[in-house]
């Protein structure tokens, strides 16, 4: 399922949606946080229209999570959200921010940037969920900004087309895992299989037999190394210029004496008063 790729450890969640399907934007993130067993009572949106525009719209929602929190968790709880494993219960909340073009129709973006800083780094906040139509982004700069939202988020949830879409994840490792899935939408679950042949998500692939992994896989390169009948015959038969082709004889040094030799058969020491 799809929740089990978005719904995760990820606090600022991105949806940038291709589509111009802002419409279902809540209704298809909470459909995200449900089949995770993130229930109603988790989950924090901020009103549309002219509310956004005043500065109290926003600060409610910050003091309301935290008021929540330390009202109803025991001590030393709080704060504690990395350790909350998807579908359990979780002691922060999960924000729905109004879309980035509704946003920027009464704010600017360096407070909107602001505000989201400051749900990511808010202790009582579990997930944040932004979605962004580049259609509908109204503004000189909506490159620059959407780049930004990108920027903060720790996961880019891109629906391309009616049947595919990509995941971009960061880890707190610093490592970037980008994923392209084909989806398929049913009446009870939203289905995706990774491109590259994959199975679907939450599915591990079967172990390969021991029988399968002896198996040699045939070679796909033209190069053979071993010969033929034929071959060895022709090659037994070849002889090289550096073998010897007789048997060695017995050999004789031969010695011619030069006119400097001296082969005075006196004693040399004669004269040494020895």
């Amino acid at each position: 399922m799809l929740s089990n790729l978005v719904v995760t450890n990820q606090k600022v969640v991105l949806i940038i949606d291709e589509l111009n399907r802002e419409r279902i934007a809540p209704k298809f993130i909470g459909s995200l946080l449900h089949e995770q067993g993130q229930g109603t009572d988790t989950i924090k949106a901020l009103p549309t229209g002219v509310s956004l525009k005043h500065v109290a719209t926003f600060e409610s929602l910050i003091d309301e999570c935290a008021n929540h929190n330390n009202n109803n968790t025991p001590a030393g709880e709080v704060g504690d959200v990395d350790a909350v494993t998807p579908g359990s219960k979780s002691t922060g909340f999960n924000v729905i921010l109004p879309t980035l073009a509704d946003l920027l129709c009464y704010q600017s973006p360096a407070f909107i940037f602001g505000f989201l800083n400051r749900l990511r780094r808010s202790e009582h906040v579990r997930r944040v969920f932004l979605w962004a139509s580049p259609h509908h982004l109204q503004h000189p700069h909506a490159a620059y900004i959407l780049a930004g939202c990108e920027y903060l988020a720790k996961l880019v949830l891109r629906l391309e087309t009616d049947k595919l879409l990509s995941i971009i994840s960061r880890k707190p490792g610093g490592g970037v895992t980008n994923r392209r899935f084909s989806c398929q939408v049913s009446k009870t679950q939203f289905l995706v299989t990774p491109v590259d042949g994959g199975l679907p998500a939450g599915v591990s692939p079967k172990q390969p037999s021991p029988e399968a992994e002896q198996t040699p896989e045939p070679a796909s390169s033209t190069f053979k190394i071993e010969l033929d009948e034929d071959e060895v015959v022709a090659r037994n038969a070849l002889t090289l210029p550096y073998e010897r082709t007789s048997e060695p004889s017995e050999g004789n040094i031969i010695y011619t004496p030069d006119a400097d030799d001296d082969f005075d058969e006196e004693d040399p020491d004669e004269d040494l008063c020895i």
